[in-house]
């Protein structure tokens, strides 16, 4: 019996799914390929609506204590997740990225030994005091969409920084450094539209749960699994909390708020294009026409010192007007 699943694409589902820890912890440790020792959510966003433009991101943030699977080396690291079902404004990804760079909660805090000089005495002392050390980002951009000016095929895409020195040669050490992993993060985007059925990698199976391949015949709501229980442990971890969802009245209901919504917005941005449009060639025209105008003042002026008489000249501005109407008609 095939087993239906709320779709994660829809904010409201991929939410509930991540407020499940384990789900979280599934889908984040196998993006990351690193083992997460500890799992925090900094934020219990909701779906943010950009009434102007359409734009709809979901964000989550974490603070997790990731180990590397093959050095042992342990990081506690900010997980900033953003997840965007329609064509999304870059610049809004990038201004809250740029939050997350200055924002202090999402530092960690140390005790450090320091000199200070006392306002009584005007001895220098010797203190201990408190400081913010920013830690290192792993941004993650879940897409409904793929990129609008090149086809790139591909489901999952790593950007990490790759430091090199000036002669090109590389220099790993550096990664260890409080300073590069501040002032530096790691980029990993989903490309949903790409995730297809029967996946060879254990990610990209993994991932099958946000495949559309696999939306119901009766509502894009849901997706339909006819192997569920043949799938990985932590397959059936991440979807778990999507069984549930489906027999859940609120999620079902925000869901088909979000679809209303989607049309919603579809058609603001249509109107807007075609606004766009029209303004576009109502300023094309205009522009014609005053060069046309241009023209004329100089052909006008032209005559009148040849001689030509008014009557001529009336007789030629005629002529040059239907030039005008039929470049305007273009």
């Amino acid at each position: 019996m095939a087993q239906l699943i709320a779709n994660p694409i829809y904010d409201s589902a991929f939410k509930y799914m991540m407020q499940n820890e384990r789900a979280a912890t599934v889908l984040l440790e196998n993006l990351l390929d690193k083992e997460i020792l500890k799992l925090d959510v900094l934020t219990n966003d909701t779906p943010v609506i950009e009434e102007k433009s359409g734009v709809r991101i979901l964000r989550l943030d974490f603070s997790a204590k990731i180990k590397d699977r093959k050095t042992g080396e342990t990081e506690l690291v900010t997980i900033e997740l953003q997840k965007s079902y329609l064509d999304t404004e870059i610049m809004l990804f990038r201004t809250y990225l740029g939050q997350q760079y200055s924002d202090v909660k999402k530092a960690d805090t140390e005790i450090v030994d320091t000199w200070r000089k006392d306002k009584k005495t005007g001895k220098i002392e010797r203190v201990k005091v408190e400081k913010h050390v920013p830690l290192h980002i792993v941004a993650i951009y879940i897409l409904g969409h793929t990129f609008q000016e090149i086809d790139i095929p591909k489901p999952v895409i790593y950007n990490y920084p790759d430091p090199r020195g000036i002669e090109k040669e590389p220099i790993p050490e550096i990664l260890k450094t409080r300073f590069f992993r501040g002032v530096t993060h790691d980029t990993i985007i989903v490309q949903i539209p790409y995730l297809k059925r029967n996946a060879k990698t254990k990610l990209e199976q993994m991932l099958e749960i946000f495949c559309q391949d696999y939306v119901s015949d009766d509502t894009e709501q849901l997706l339909e699994f006819d192997d569920f229980e043949n799938r990985s442990q932590d397959f059936r971890d991440l979807a778990r909390p999507l069984v549930y969802a489906v027999s859940d009245p609120q999620v079902r209901k925000i869901m088909t708020v979000e679809d209303e919504m989607a049309i919603h917005f579809q058609n603001v941005k249509y109107v807007t294009d075609e606004n766009e449009a029209l303004h576009s060639m109502i300023e094309e025209s205009r522009q014609k026409l005053q060069e046309k105008e241009s023209q004329l003042a100089v052909s006008i002026k032209m005559l009148s010192e040849l001689g030509v008489s008014p009557e001529q000249i009336a007789e030629k501005l005629k002529i040059s007007i239907e030039m005008v109407n039929q470049t305007l008609q273009q």
